[in-house]
């Protein structure tokens, strides 16, 4: 399938002035749920905010599996699950499945690091991105 953010000819629409601000609903990561108002409904938030939910449910979504989901949406993990010691081609080939499973979201310009931290059976991955909003950091427990 397609890239779902792209739609139409993408010759000359690479500014940023041509992208609506990136929208994403938003996600309360600690309760592993969305974040309501007063009244029921969904909160929104843009830009780097919107990215970091975006992030989120892109790298806990295995890709492929799903067929209500573009092809190139998600990341494949599963083949690290289980794998032996952390050496330096275990690193790099993790850092490259996820950026390329990132850089499908043309708001994100380039995943600068990407580091993988293993307690117990949790695995927290930090990540330094550069968005069209600036450069960011965050950690997501997988």
């Amino acid at each position: 399938m397609a890239n779902p953010f792209m739609t139409g000819t993408t010759q000359g629409t690479s500014s940023q002035e041509t992208r609506p601000t990136f929208r994403e609903m938003a996600w309360d990561f600690g309760h592993d749920c969305f974040i309501l108002d007063k009244e029921g409904n969904h909160v929104y938030v843009e830009r780097n905010e919107a990215i970091k939910v975006w992030v989120y449910h892109t790298l806990r979504c295995e890709r492929y599996r799903y067929r209500a989901y573009f092809d190139d949406y998600g990341v494949q993990l599963e083949p690290f699950v289980g794998r032996g010691p952390n050496d330096a081609t275990y690193t790099n080939e993790l850092y490259q499945t996820v950026k390329e499973g990132l850089l499908v979201n043309p708001y994100i310009l380039n995943v600068a690091a990407v580091n993988a931290v293993r307690e117990h059976k949790r695995v927290t991955l930090s990540l330094a991105l550069t968005t069209v909003y600036g450069s960011m950091t965050m950690q997501v427990q997988l």
